[in-house]
């Protein structure tokens, strides 16, 4: 019998005889149609369990149509009901799967279809159900690892902007009254804290707004190729960071390629559906390059080797190696293990660079600040004492 994988799923709802999925979870639809809007986007710990426990159940021998259905009724994916219940009727009246699966662009992108499209070729489509799911978890390990490890500096940022923030607009002024009042001379350093709460005061508001603007600004400007391949490549050349950026995009590649190769496609069409999973315009157009190379007859390994300011030696040194041999599946196999411990070790040493530099910056500000605040109190106890 077939097991599904239950961790991220409730006991199923039990179903009428006859009755669809549609009718028990969710509102009814056309024949096939979903509209763009009623497509719930899934989370990624969704996705891989869709894509896992399909796997599960079609190579154990049940058929595509009804591991559709057996996933439907799992009450953990009610909210994707409809589109589990409009691919397996898409199935059942003979539409390939991965064709069905195109038509839900924001849940089953360009090239998690390519994947799953090349398995269909090959008889295989358990396994690359499989791949990709397996693709997807390691992709949200790997994003949750280097959240976390960057979620206390991001903490501290917010934490000490607040407290700056808070004593600029409440504290200080309440300060410069009372200075005032007494009309004592203040030094520089405080009447600049005070010029800059009455600028806080004033325009404090508009920070956000800027802020939100700079980002809309920036996505806009994006939009053009020109100007993101630019700051793409202007954002490899970044030190610490740069190799960080560039190691994610190339294991971006990595992984769909060599699932690719493992599904039996040749090297020529897995470097074209591969390129599109890139997010770094700059690598991206690299990989685009090595796929226009191989057509051309170059040998992928050595094309690979001189780009080096895209791709890390290591990595054009065992794709070489397991082109020479015959087996670019356990190249690619070595080369997303090495690259994972590269990426985690480098969060690891940013993080490591990070922490003390805004520890040191924040305490720096704060003592500034405290020190502008109470000189000239200082002065104030001086002259009444002599008074």
């Amino acid at each position: 019998m077939p097991v599904i994988h239950r961790e991220l799923a409730l006991p199923a709802m039990k179903q009428p005889t006859g009755a669809t999925t549609a009718a028990v979870f969710g509102p009814k639809v056309g024949r096939f149609g979903l509209s763009r809007s009623a497509e719930p986007k899934l989370k990624r710990r969704e996705l891989a369990f869709i894509l896992r426990n399909l796997a599960t159940l079609v190579s154990n021998g049940l058929s595509l149509a009804k591991s559709l259905d057996t996933l439907a009724r799992e009450r953990s994916l009610r909210k994707h009901t409809e589109m589990l219940g409009i691919l397996r009727r898409k199935v059942e009246t003979g539409e390939v799967f991965s064709k069905a699966l195109a038509e839900f662009p924001r849940t089953f992108n360009k090239v998690m279809v390519n994947q799953i499209r090349a398995g269909e070729k090959a008889g295989t489509l358990a396994e690359a159900l499989e791949r990709v799911a397996r693709q997807v978890e390691n992709a949200n390990k790997l994003r949750s690892k280097v959240i976390r490890k960057l979620s206390y500096p991001a903490f501290l940022v917010g934490a000490a902007s607040l407290a700056v923030s808070f004593m600029l607009v409440f504290v200080i002024p309440v300060f410069e009254e009372t200075y005032a009042a007494a009309h004592i001379p203040l030094p520089l350093v405080t009447r600049v804290l005070m010029a800059t709460g009455q600028y806080a005061v004033a325009y404090g508001w508009m920070v956000p707004l800027v802020v939100v603007s700079g980002v809309i600004g920036l996505k806009r400007a994006r939009m053009k190729r020109p100007f993101a391949l630019w700051m793409d490549r202007e954002l490899l050349r970044v030190p610490l960071l740069g190799e960080w950026l560039r190691n994610l995009a190339v294991l971006q590649f990595i992984d769909v390629f060599g699932n690719l190769i493992d599904s039996g496609l040749k090297v020529v069409d897995a470097l074209g559906f591969s390129s599109g999973s890139v997010g770094n315009r700059a690598v991206r157009e690299g990989v685009q390059a090595l796929q226009a190379a191989v057509i051309r007859g170059e040998r992928f390994g050595r094309e690979l080797t001189q780009m080096g300011d895209l791709f890390p030696p290591v990595v054009g040194q065992l794709i070489a190696v397991g082109e020479k041999t015959g087996n670019l599946s356990k190249a690619t196999s070595y080369i997303r293990g090495h690259l994972e411990q590269e990426i985690e070790r480098q969060t690891n040493a940013m993080v490591g660079t990070i922490e003390p530099v805004l520890t040191i910056s924040l305490a720096a500000v704060i003592a500034t600040i405290l020190l502008a605040i109470y000189l000239p109190m200082f002065d104030m106890i001086g002259a009444a004492s002599q008074g």
